[in-house]
């Protein structure tokens, strides 16, 4: 049962140190991606908010507490949009 837990370990460390290591060439390839749609596509809003939501998640290597996530998402879909009326065109 030991040798169990210290190979779970070794493993969740190796696996932590790739992320790590990954992580910044994967999260600018996102923010590329993101970047290519039109800047008045509802498209975009949810390309910006997991960017930052990605960003966040990073910034505390841990998980974003519900706050956070409201924090981001009311930014990126303001109540606005939900107002049939409203358009971005």
């Amino acid at each position: 049962m030991q040798i169990s837990l210290e190979a779970g370990s070794r493993r969740i460390k190796e696996k932590d140190a790739w992320a790590k290591e990954l992580y910044p060439t994967v999260h600018e390839r996102l923010k590329q991606a993101a970047e290519t749609l039109p800047p008045d596509r509802p498209a975009q809003a949810f390309a910006d908010a997991l960017t930052e939501l990605v960003q966040a998640q990073a910034d505390i290597t841990g998980f974003v507490v519900l706050h956070r996530w409201v924090e981001i998402l009311e930014r990126h879909f303001p109540p606005q949009l939900l107002v049939p009326e409203h358009t971005t065109e």
